[in-house]
């Protein structure tokens, strides 16, 4: 119980202090044994706030849609043009990042399309990330875009 504690309070001493004490007292009040259940549901609205949401397919490609400057449904889309290319790749690149889904579960978020596409296109964005400083760059404003909006 101290750990899970000690583990989801990490701001600051004070809010550390208050935490335990809020769940020692309302086990005290109640009778019940200090349990990881019992912190869970007596901290619960302060954990919440520290507890970070998940990233869903939804925020990567919202993200996407404001840095490159393209409608979701052209991301997703069949078309070929260059720039739209690059960002298309630059999310199947992300979504592989930051998200635990597969090969054929991003292609899916992307029109249907086979997994080997997404292959192609973690790969080629992986390789341009050394190659290109804008790349790079548009990769890391990306993630830092959908870690900042959870």
């Amino acid at each position: 119980m101290l750990e899970f504690i000690a583990t989801n309070i990490t701001t600051n001493i004070r809010e550390l202090e208050g935490a335990l004490i809020r769940v020692t007292a309302y086990a005290s009040l109640t009778k019940e044994p200090l349990t990881v259940d019992l912190a869970t549901r007596v901290l619960d609205d302060v954990i919440a706030d520290t507890r970070p949401r998940p990233i869903t397919a939804t925020t990567i490609l919202d993200a996407t849609s404001k840095l490159f400057g393209f409608p979701i449904e052209e991301i997703q889309g069949k078309s070929r043009r260059r720039p739209l290319v690059t960002a298309r790749q630059t999310s199947m690149y992300v979504f592989r990042q930051l998200t635990e889904m597969s090969y054929p579960a991003i292609a899916r978020e992307f029109g249907g399309r086979d997994h080997t596409t997404v292959i192609h296109a973690v790969e080629k964005i992986e390789a341009l990330m050394q190659e290109r400083r804008q790349v790079y760059d548009q990769v890391t404003e990306l993630i830092r875009m959908i870690k900042s909006d959870r």
